[in-house]
């Protein structure tokens, strides 16, 4: 069975990841100031506080991977909000930037 793409489903998952990007942004142009370290536990408890607001707002994300470094560039958290972990919207954050994908049968449907 191939996957049915629904281009408004598609547009969505595009403009989240497109609307995150410049909240991390900002986030990070406010504080790059306060040097490396800061940024390296900022921008985990950051990336937590986008999406506990995405959830108050309807959404169901959860963690599904964690891989924090002391180098803010190259720190990973991954979430998705399908009925299975890794499932559905997956947002892949790596330092201040994130991309959103599909991953699941029924793609964008």
């Amino acid at each position: 069975m191939k996957d049915t793409i629904v281009l408004e489903k598609y547009s969505e998952v595009l403009s989240l990841q497109e609307s995150l990007n410049a909240s991390l942004r900002e986030g990070f142009e406010a504080n790059k100031h306060q040097g490396r370290d800061f940024l390296a536990s900022f921008v985990v408890d950051y990336v937590e506080t986008l999406i506990e607001r995405l959830n108050s707002q309807g959404s169901t994300f959860g963690r599904v991977d964690y891989d924090g470094d002391v180098n803010f560039e190259n720190s990973e958290q991954t979430y998705s909000d399908g009925d299975a972990m890794g499932y559905g919207v997956v947002l892949q954050f790596v330092g201040f930037s994130v991309q959103a994908r599909w991953e699941g049968r029924d793609r964008y449907a």
